[in-house]
């Protein structure tokens, strides 16, 4: 046998070794079922979520169009201005 060869059997065999120790000291994990009250709640935040989250979006969207119409209304009239400037002169 080359080198190699015995290198790659002593890594086999510690690897084994690893894994049956890992065997030993793994622990199950008990499994939690949450009571059908919990997910009731769940659910009913998750619509009261949802519900907030559009009224947040609708306000949000108002608050844009009055700022929008702001700042055209601004650009409307230093454009307006500038026109009466160019034309009295």
């Amino acid at each position: 046998m080359s080198e190699e060869e015995k290198k790659e059997e002593q890594s086999e065999e510690v690897l084994e070794k690893v894994e049956e120790e890992l065997k030993e000291l793994i622990v199950p994990v008990p499994i939690a079922l949450t009571p059908p009250e919990h997910t009731k709640l769940l659910d009913r935040l998750k619509v009261m979520d949802e519900k907030v989250e559009f009224v947040a979006g609708e306000l949000a969207q108002k608050q844009g169009e009055k700022l929008g119409f702001a700042i055209g209304t601004l650009y409307g009239v230093v454009v307006g201005i500038l026109l009466y400037v160019l034309f009295v002169i």
